[in-house]
């Protein structure tokens, strides 16, 4: 079991997304991972995720985007993530969008993948947990709350 913390990187957090929708804070999200050692193409990894249909949850009066791509171009599973301050509509949630997270996966770690974004579900599911994330001051911060809250989990 991979933690949330060894696949999401600070650098890869960004705390102040300007995106106003959900296809806009995807490609910048997505942007953390250019230049990650991990990702072999980025192109292909961007044209992966992107050629996708990203699927948003509420919890909490929060929307979260979650975006993946499948691709051989990545040597292990890889996660950007970002929040937006104000929030932005998005048709899937009546709840402003404040998350989104980027996933790329190579066949070997999809299993590992679903129990991630299951995790991410469950400690956004509680709000103690997601006022935190969303009040974290520093991406890493925000990494240690994820990590927290895989660990209680």
């Amino acid at each position: 079991m991979t933690p949330i913390a060894d696949i999401l990187q600070p650098s890869q957090v960004n705390l102040a997304l300007t995106a106003g929708n959900k296809g806009d804070a995807v490609q910048e999200v997505l942007a953390k991972l250019n230049g990650d050692a991990r990702v072999g193409d980025f192109a292909a990894l961007g044209g992966a995720v992107l050629s996708r249909n990203t699927p948003a949850i509420a919890e909490n009066g929060c929307g979260i985007c979650l975006a993946h791509g499948r691709t051989d171009s990545i040597a292990s599973l890889v996660m950007a993530a970002g929040r937006s301050p104000e929030g932005f509509a998005c048709a899937d949630v009546s709840e402003p969008v404040r998350l989104v997270f980027v996933a790329g996966i190579p066949a070997a770690f999809n299993a590992e993948y679903l129990r991630i974004v299951g995790a991410i579900a469950r400690i956004c599911r509680d709000k103690h947990q997601l006022d935190r994330l969303l009040a974290a001051k520093t991406a890493g911060q925000f990494v240690d709350l994820l990590a927290a809250g895989e660990r209680k989990l």
